[in-house]
């Protein structure tokens, strides 16, 4: 009987460690499992023990297996020298993860070390020759991308004027003021010194919506002549914004770098804890590190993206958002593509691309820092209805983007071009110099595919920053039926505040924009209104907080013979609308029959009931509110204080008894705005924890006025006297 007990005991011991060898070891026994590894081989098997060295071997072993494949990363970073291309030969159904939590790093770039200290402006400096052939624009060390010099070093300076015999296009009669290509301005001599190889530098013009990138020809020092190799894609204007870049005089401070093409030296000012012999610097190379084209099903999980490069593109690149920025991840005609818990950052242009032709697509819980153009591009065909290859289908949820359009200033974090059924949704998007979310790109009421899409629960804060004009939180442009903005809070939008620039809208609705529902959304703080509607039909804005906006609250173009549909163009209802400082209520009220509005609250923070609305926007020909009820722009609206806990210190919240609780205002819970509370996003950061409301701050107020405002008043209560005796 003792022997049967310890054989039992042993067997049972036996079973024990057999369990917990599966336990820890459970990676490896995964029938379709490949490992690969920054020790490995690509002779090797790919096995546990026997892992591989790339992801291209990984890919091509993967071609061997049925089923779905997983493909595990062990630690450490992995250089892409040449974009990793997968293709209908390739096999669909893969996942290429990081193994079991360990830090994977896919990036781009060439190391550059063995730097030797020099003077550089009278400053101490190190440079390293890199060949003459070198024209990379982004410069990246373990931490963070490098300043490239600019001249000055903060400010602008001003197009002192324009010659018209360097426009290459002077019989454009459409939109000549703003597109019109120039291969030259003229420049205030005094603005800029004597430059040691101007042909190096790179001027940065900013315009309304677009920022140009130009590479200089030649540069007259006696006349200020500025010459470009490559014509401009909008008109250059006098006194227009500009800087300069890779300026070799503006070299003086810590982590700049310079670029010397014609001699092929790499300049750079070390920081503090650096030095010349250990110094390793990487110069982006590579633009796409992953393209996928034709085959379904392939996943990135847990993988850090990090330093690729870009190049200055040779022609006259497209005008708005960014359009042709250069890609990081690229998928087009391909379903179920998949990024899951990635982290992008440091990244040259844009983050993730989902071209024509994908479907059933997801962005998730990822992490944007730092990103060139845009964090996500989708970008499909307008094709009709119906065809099988519109681009539709596609998530792009609780991503954290902190920094969007750092070298391509006028790109959006999240934009959405001829795609349907696309859900964006609670995303914390900040830090940028352009909108935040867009979508459409039909101007009109021309036919789009862009429709049936959520754009619902995001936080959107502090962008603009006062770079660029015609821009906004959210932004859409045509027909999009079906269409939800919904529980989104954005605040802290400023365009630029020069001469010549404007906007800074919370929710903008472009041209043509319709059958849109805007509800439950907390716009802010925005330098000019809460929710601008260019023109459109029959939208639907309800529910809604638009307060302590610079200009206006709502702004509605109304205008007659632009409206389709019922000839509504909004209908307002339940709003609360909060201005300070006299700040317009409603503006550019055009089109009576077309502007509805039911059961709104509207207050002045300081001044009450003393509310202000326009017909064309002047502020200083504004109707008091009591013109405006008595010439019918205002019927079924009410002034009164909405009672909210403290909206001098951007705390919304409805306190009880409130009035416009009482008009059927529906609480929000705006906490639910931005990445989802306890969920992990990218690597290992936590999500939720951005208060809806943090780091606000007030914008200028633009006060309205009316004339004859105090004798108006006591007019109208003399007319509304004999009208109640009349009406007995």
């Amino acid at each position: 009987m003792v022997w049967k007990k310890a054989l039992c005991i042993f067997i049972a011991m036996l079973l024990i460690s057999g369990e917990a060898a599966i336990a820890v070891n459970g990676f490896e026994k995964e029938t379709n499992a490949i490992y690969v590894s920054v020790d490995g081989s690509d002779e090797a098997d790919g096995s546990f023990e026997a892992p591989l060295a790339t992801i291209n071997a990984a890919k091509e072993l993967a071609k061997k297996k049925s089923g779905d494949v997983t493909v595990y990363f062990r630690q450490g970073s992995y250089t892409l020298n040449d974009t990793v291309k997968f293709t209908y030969m390739d096999k669909s159904g893969v996942t290429y993860k990081a193994f079991n939590g360990e830090k994977v790093v896919f990036t781009a770039g060439a190391p550059y070390s063995g730097f030797e200290e020099c003077t550089v402006n009278g400053v101490k400096a190190v440079k390293k020759y890199v060949g003459k052939d070198a024209s990379f624009n982004i410069l990246f060390n373990s931490k963070t991308t490098l300043s490239r010099t600019r001249y000055p070093k903060s400010g602008y300076l001003h197009i002192k004027a324009v010659d018209e015999n360097y426009c290459i296009n002077p019989e454009l009669e459409v939109d000549a003021d703003y597109h019109s290509g120039y291969t030259a301005f003229l420049a205030e001599p005094k603005d800029i010194p004597a430059m040691k190889n101007p042909n190096n530098v790179v001027a940065r013009v900013l315009h309304f919506w677009k920022d140009e990138m130009l590479n200089i020809k030649s540069y007259d020092p006696a006349t200020g002549l500025v010459q470009f190799t490559k014509p401009s894609s909008m008109t250059f204007h006098e006194n227009e914004r500009y800087f300069l870049e890779n300026v070799f005089e503006a070299l003086d401070e810590e982590g700049e770098w310079y670029l010397d093409k014609s001699e092929g030296v790499l300049y750079y000012i070390l920081q503090d804890g650096e030095s010349a012999e250990d110094l390793t610097l990487w110069g982006g190379t590579t633009e796409t590190l992953i393209s996928i084209d034709s085959v379904d099903n392939i996943s990135f999980e847990n993988i850090i993206f990090r330093g690729n490069g870009f190049k200055v593109p040779l022609q006259r690149d497209f005008s708005q958002a960014a359009y042709d920025a250069p890609v990081c991840v690229s998928c087009k005609n391909s379903k179920g593509f998949r990024i899951q818990n990635c982290e992008f950052r440091d990244i040259a242009a844009c983050g993730v691309f989902l071209g024509e032709n994908v479907q059933d697509a997801a962005v998730d819980s990822s992490v944007f820092e730092n990103i060139g153009a845009q964090a996500v591009y989708v970008r499909g065909d307008n094709f009709k209805d119906g065809d099988p290859r519109v681009t539709k289908n596609i998530d792009i949820t609780n991503n954290l983007i902190s920094g969007f359009g750092k070298v391509f200033y006028n790109a959006v974090g999240i934009l959405i071009i001829h795609a349907n059924t696309v859900n964006a949704s609670f995303n914390e998007i900040h830090d940028g110099y352009y909108t935040a979310i867009s979508a459409g790109w039909v101007w009109g009421y021309s036919h789009s595919i862009t429709y049936n899409n959520n754009i619902s629960n995001n936080l959107i804060y502090d962008i603009g920053q006062g770079w660029l004009s015609d821009m906004g939180g959210i932004y859409t442009l045509g027909n999009q039926e079906g269409t939800v903005i919904s529980g989104n809070v954005i605040h802290n939008v400023a365009a630029d505040p020069g001469e010549g620039g404007y906007g800074g809208w919370g929710i903008y609705l472009d041209e043509g924009s319709s059958y849109i529902l805007v509800e439950n959304n907390l716009a802010y703080a925005c330098g000019s209104d809460g929710y601008h509607l260019h023109y459109g039909s029959d939208n639907i804005v309800r529910n809604n907080i638009f307060a302590l906006n610079g200009e206006s609250q709502a702004r509605v173009v109304s205008a007659p013979g632009r409206v389709e549909g019922s000839g509504n163009t909004a209908a307002f209802t339940n709003n609360i609308l909060l201005s300070d400082g006299k700040a317009q209520i409603f503006s550019h009220l055009k089109d009576k029959a077309a502007f509805t509005e039911n059961g709104n609250i509207m207050w002045d923070l300081t001044f009450g009931n003393d509310l202000y609305f326009s017909i064309d926007g002047n502020k200083d020909k504004a109707m008091g509110y009591e013109t405006a009820k008595h010439k019918g722009w205002i019927k079924n609206s009410s002034a009164a204080d909405p009672l909210f806990n403290d909206a001098g210190s951007f705390d919304f919240e409805l306190s009880e008894g409130s009035p416009a609780l009482e008009k059927g205002f529906k609480k929000i819970d705006y906490s639910q705005a931005g990445t989802k509370s306890g969920s992990v996003i990218g690597v290992s950061v936590t999500g939720g924890k951005m208060p809806y409301n943090k780091d606000s701050f007030r914008q200028n107020y633009t006060a309205a006025r009316e004339k004859f405002h105090p004798f108006l008043i006591i007019w109208y209560k003399i007319v509304d006297f004999f009208k109640g005796i009349f009406a007995k």
